[in-house]
């Protein structure tokens, strides 16, 4: 598939190819606008789709749910991390407003027939924060970064796809891929696939003590566990933005003070607000809600090399144990819905409603299965958790109340973020209860979640082949109603081996002052991606 710049800048498809397809354009109940088929926004394209006059100056206080447990972008430590990141870093292509891609450090590309070959034109005058020009060698250096298994980086395994990366000039770069992916565009727009500096990189320099990178923000400095100032980006490649003068981010790792501060004043901006206190930040008429609908959801994951949970019946009789309505109810307030199928969400065209249904809170089931897996008299085992966030905590009370109703000894492992995500990544757990959302659009999500060699994988020890192939064919096969069945034998699969239970979707939002204009909450699984916004971002004089 081929792309042409239009007279008024915006980029026009040409040909069919992979972004024509539906599957990798909807968003929630709309659709996704082509990726390469929107303009390069400049500072006053944007202003006229805001309300009033954008005034630029200013700071802003921004609370964060938890400190961030590091500064490298190509690595995921959670949404905290990942919305100062998404400021200092920029990508080949970025969601934005109502969730659509669009063209960020790539002006255009030309996909070839078979899908095997993307050709990016970057957007020239590009430079980094130490003013080091932005070229095609610092995509290359990234992304074989990001395949350098040492890195640990969170998109090794899709990144590994690319077989070859060539700067032909300073301002053009060609991915050569060893089979089609029909979502490789919106991996690229991940925040996780950040370009950083070849000569950053070179030098040897750590990204987890300063970031420098080509987004709308430069990192000023950074004091763990107290705060991150960050400072326009005076040579910011969008003319006129961002708004701006600073963003600080303070972490309250209490969410009961993190709302306090929001609702006193003291913070412009509150992160994950706590379901509880949702109604009270409507209620305020100085306050408001940014939400989006199936933004993230909440599962148990088994590390499978662990028993009892080395035996796939005993996670599927756990997946009847768990009342996901009392969760919905006592965790979300009622700001969510559960999981009793697959993991593709309903506003998805992907989305499989015959499983629905599979797993429903059924007690009796799961005694009768853990039977059958030689348990009868139960075992003992410990949840790992955080009570760093509600959410988390409340869900793993509900989910030990359950196991005990039914004969587990159910032990609870409580700690702060930081210490959960290195326990995770370490695999030194039986099993856990996490939130996650899915990175894309496109159901090739899954493929994150449950390939061999990814993340998840490595620390939850599952892999099978049979998900491996079909997760393959789905990336490679371009029909979508082959796709569409494709996936279904995937999620009866992966229902069938229960590598997680899945429990609930949930609202997720942040609560902000009225005044506060210009940042928008991204529809769906781009939620998480919304800091981008704060580049647009703005408050009255």
């Amino acid at each position: 598939m081929m792309s042409t710049r239009r007279p008024d800048g915006t980029i026009e498809l040409l040909a069919g190819g992979f972004l024509s397809r539906r599957g990798l354009l909807r968003v929630g109940g709309g659709t996704m606008a082509a990726a390469a088929g929107l303009p390069l926004l400049t500072g006053e394209g944007m202003a006229a789709a805001l309300q009033g006059d954008p005034q630029p100056g200013g700071d802003l206080t921004f609370g964060l749910s938890a400190d961030p447990p590091n500064l490298d972008p190509h690595i995921d430590s959670g949404a905290a991390a990942s919305t100062i990141k998404q400021l200092v870093y920029g990508t080949m292509v970025r969601y934005w407003l109502g969730g659509e891609l669009q063209p960020n450090l790539a002006d255009s590309w030309e996909i070839s027939d078979d899908g095997l070959e993307y050709t990016f034109a970057l957007h020239p005058g590009v430079t980094f924060h130490d003013g080091a020009p932005f070229t095609a060698e610092d995509v290359k250096a990234s992304i074989e970064r990001m395949q350098d298994g040492a890195v640990g980086a969170t998109l090794q395994v899709e990144m590994s796809l690319i077989e070859e990366v060539v700067a032909e000039d300073e301002l053009t770069v060609r991915l050569r891929l060893g089979q089609p992916n029909p979502a490789m565009i919106e991996y690229l727009a991940q925040p996780d696939a950040a370009i950083m500096s070849k000569a950053f990189l070179d030098a040897g320099t750590d990204p987890n003590t300063t970031m420098v990178g080509t987004g709308p923000f430069t990192f000023v400095s950074r004091e763990p566990g107290v705060r991150t100032e960050l400072a326009r980006n005076e040579g910011y490649f969008r003319e006129g933005l961002p708004y701006l003068d600073r963003i600080i981010f303070v972490p309250y790792t209490d969410e009961n003070t993190r709302v306090s501060a929001l609702l006193g004043g003291e913070i412009d901006v509150a992160d994950y607000v706590p379901w509880k206190d949702m109604q009270t930040v409507e209620d305020d008429p100085n306050l408001k809600l940014a939400l989006g609908q199936e933004a993230a959801f909440m599962c148990v994951i088994y590390n499978v090399e662990e028993p009892p949970f080395d035996n796939p019946l005993v996670r599927s009789a756990l997946s009847y144990a768990y009342d996901r309505q009392a969760i919905v109810d006592a965790v979300f307030f009622g700001r969510g819905s559960t999981i009793t199928g697959g993991l593709i969400p309903t506003s998805s065209w992907a989305h499989n409603a015959e499983l629905d249904g599979t797993y429903p809170y059924d007690p009796a089931r799961a005694q009768e299965l853990l039977a059958e897996a030689g348990f009868a008299d139960g075992f003992s085992v410990t949840l790992l958790s955080t009570s760093q966030y509600g959410m988390h905590q409340s869900s793993a009370e509900i989910a030990q109340q359950n196991l005990q109703a039914i004969g587990i000894d159910c032990q609870l492992e409580l700690f702060d973020w930081s210490t959960v995500v290195q326990r995770q990544t370490e695999g030194s757990y039986q099993f856990r209860i996490h939130g996650l959302s899915p990175e894309l659009v496109d159901p090739d999500f899954l493929t994150n979640f449950f390939a061999s060699g990814s993340a998840f994988s490595r620390s939850s020890n599952f892999a099978d082949e049979e998900i491996d192939r079909l997760l393959a064919e789905g990336r490679t096969t371009l029909d979508e109603a082959a796709r569409k069945e494709i996936y279904l034998q995937l999620e009866r699969r992966l229902l069938e081996l229960s590598p997680w239970s899945f429990l609930s979707w949930r609202e997720q939002g942040e609560g902000l002052k009225e005044e506060i204009q210009g940042y928008e909450h991204l529809p769906g699984s781009t939620g998480f991606k919304s800091a981008v916004t704060l580049e647009q971002a703005w408050r009255p004089s």
